[in-house]
C-alpha cells in the first residue's frame, strides 16, 4: 500500500474533495453564465432611466403624494423627523419611501445640494430600475432552469422591465414604485436561489431575504403582507415537509420582526399607540369598502370622521381604527356586492399603464405636454403594457402545469406565479388605482419571456429537424 494513500477512508476523502472542487467549479460556471447578461441588462436599463431623468425631471406641483413625499424628507433630514403637514408626528404612509428620500435629502443638506432632492433622487431610481432589471435576469435564469435557454429567457425578462415604458416614467417621480421593485426583484433573486446544488438552504440567503421582505413591507406593506403567505404557501407545497416548513415560516416571520421593531417603537412613543406600519389602512379599506364603492379611489361620505391625520396623532390614529372596524363590517354585512366590486377594481386597476404619464404632469397641476405628444406617449405605454400582459397569460398558462408537476423538485415556478397572483390581489384588497399593478410589472415581464421563450423553441424546432 502507498504511504501516502491512506486506505479506504483516505481514498473516500479524496473523492469527496474532489467533487467538492468539482460542484464548487460548476456553480462558479453557471453564476459566470448568468452574471454578465444581467450586469448587462441592468447597465442598459440604468442608461435608459438616467437619460430620461435628465431630460424629464421636474419638480412637483399641487398637493399629492409627489409633493407630500419631498416634504416629508425635508422633516427626516432635517432631524425633526417624520413629521405630517401639521407638524404633528405621524405614521400616514408607509416609512420606507419617505426615509429612502429623508437619507437622499440629508447627504445633499451636507453637501450644499439641497434644492436638488428631485433630480438626484431620480438618478438614484434610475440606478436601482438597473438593479431590478438586472435581478429578474437572474429570476428569469433559474425559471427556466440555468442552461443557454435559462439567460435567454433571463434576458428576455430583464430586457422587458429595462425599456417597459411606464416603469421609465417612474424613475424620475417621487413615487414609492422604483424603490419598492428594486428591493422587490433582488428579493425574488434570492428567494429562487435559497437552497445549494445539494438542496441544503443557505443561511446568509435565507436571512437577506427575510430582511429584504420587511424592507418591502416597510415600503408597501399591502403587497408585502400579500408576498408572506405567497412565499410561505410555496414552500409548504414544496418538499420541505411540514416541519422545516414550520421553521422557515417562523423564521421569515422573526427576520420581518426585526425590521419592523424600531418603527413599531417609534410610534409607541410619538403616537401613543400600537402602530405596526401605518395609519392610513382604515381610509384605503373605507374607500374600497363603503355603500357608494365604485371601486376606485374616492372621498367617501362614510369615511369622514370628522378627523384626518394632520389633526394630531390621537386623531390619526382614531381616525384609522374607526375606518377600518366601518370597512370591515360593511364587507362583512354586504357578501353578495363583493364579487361585482372585486371586478369593477381589477378593471379600473388595468384599465391602462398611464399613471406615470399623469403623474409626470403633478396630475394636473402642471401639464407642460402637448395634446399630441401626450396621446402619442400613452398610446405606447399602453400598447406596449397590453402586449406584455397577453403574453404574460399565455406565459402563465404554459407555466402553470410545469409549475405544479415540478413544485418538489424547484419551486421557482410555482413562487413566480404565487406572487404574481398576490399582487393581482391587491387593489382587491382595498381600492382600486392603475399604480397598483406597476409592482406587479416584474412577474408579467417573467411570464411574457415564458410564452416568447415557447415560440422561439416552437419555431426553431422544425428548422432542426429538417438539418
Amino acid at each position: 500500500m502507498d504511504a501516502h494513500d491512506g486506505g479506504p477512508q483516505g481514498r473516500a476523502a479524496i473523492v469527496e474533495r474532489s467533487a467538492a472542487r468539482n460542484q464548487a467549479a460548476r456553480n462558479q460556471a453557471a453564476l459566470h453564465q448568468i452574471v454578465r447578461p444581467a450586469l448587462l441588462v441592468g447597465a442598459v436599463a440604468a442608461a435608459i432611466r438616467l437619460v430620461w431623468v435628465v431630460v424629464m425631471s421636474r419638480t412637483p406641483k399641487g398637493l399629492s403624494d409627489l409633493t407630500l413625499y419631498p416634504g416629508f424628507a425635508n422633516t427626516i433630514a432635517s432631524g425633526r423627523g417624520y413629521l405630517s403637514l401639521g407638524e404633528h408626528p405621524t405614521a400616514y404612509y408607509p416609512p420606507g419611501y419617505p426615509y429612502f428620500l429623508g437619507g437622499i435629502q440629508w447627504v445633499l443638506d451636507l453637501v450644499g445640494l439641497d434644492d436638488h432632492l428631485v433630480l438626484v433622487a431620480g438618478l438614484v431610481q434610475a440606478l436601482l430600475g438597473g438593479v431590478a432589471a438586472a435581478a429578474i435576469v437572474v429570476v428569469g435564469w433559474r425559471l427556466a432552469g440555468g442552461g443557454a435557454r435559462g439567460v435567454r429567457l433571463g434576458i428576455t425578462a430583464g430586457a422587458l422591465v429595462a425599456c417597459w415604458p411606464n416603469l421609465v416614467v417612474h424613475s424620475s417621480l417621487m413615487l414609492s414604485e422604483t424603490l419598492f421593485i428594486a428591493v422587490f426583484c433582488v428579493l425574488l433573486a434570492v428567494l429562487v436561489n435559497l437552497d445549494d446544488d445539494s438542496g441544503e438552504l443557505v443561511r446568509a440567503r435565507f436571512v437577506a431575504a427575510a430582511l429584504l421582505l420587511g424592507v418591502c413591507t416597510l415600503i408597501r406593506p399591502q403587497a408585502a403582507l400579500l408576498l408572506t403567505p405567497a412565499i410561505i404557501l410555496v414552500w409548504a407545497l414544496g418538499d420541505l415537509g411540514w416541519r422545516r416548513t414550520l421553521q422557515r415560516a417562523l423564521a421569515l416571520l422573526a427576520g420581518i420582526l426585526v425590521v419592523l421593531t424600531p418603527w413599531i417603537i417609534r410610534n409607541a412613543v410619538q403616537l401613543d399607540a400600537f402602530v405596526p406600519l401605518s395609519t392610513n389602512t382604515g381610509d384605503n379599506l373605507c374607500m374600497g369598502f363603503n355603500d357608494d364603492a365604485s371601486g376606485g379611489f374616492m372621498v367617501a361620505e362614510d369615511c369622514e370622521t370628522g378627523e384626518f391625520y394632520v389633526d394630531g396623532p390621537e386623531a390619526e390614529v382614531r381616525r384609522d381604527g374607526e375606518n377600518r372596524a366601518a370597512a370591515i363590517s360593511w364587507a362583512l354585512s354586504h357578501p353578495t356586492r363583493l364579487p361585482a366590486l372585486s371586478w369593477d377594481k381589477v378593471r379600473l386597476t388595468y384599465i391602462d399603464d398611464r399613471d406615470g404619464l399623469r403623474a409626470l404632469e403633478s396630475f394636473g397641476d402642471d401639464v407642460f405636454l402637448s395634446d399630441s405628444t401626450r396621446t402619442a406617449v400613452g398610446r405606447l405605454m399602453d400598447v406596449y403594457f397590453f402586449g406584455v400582459l397577453a403574453l404574460a397569460a399565455v406565459g402563465a398558462v404554459l407555466l402553470a402545469p410545469r409549475a405544479w408537476r415540478d413544485r418538489r423538485r424547484d419551486t421557482t415556478a410555482l413562487l413566480v406565479l404565487a406572487v404574481t397572483l398576490a399582487g393581482l390581489v391587491v387593489p382587491i384588497a382595498s381600492f382600486a388605482d392603475t399604480r397598483f399593478k406597476v409592482p406587479v410589472a416584474p412577474c408579467f415581464a417573467l411570464l411574457a419571456a415564458v410564452a416568447v421563450g415557447a415560440a422561439l423553441d416552437r419555431w426553431r424546432r422544425p428548422e432542426q429537424e429538417t438539418l
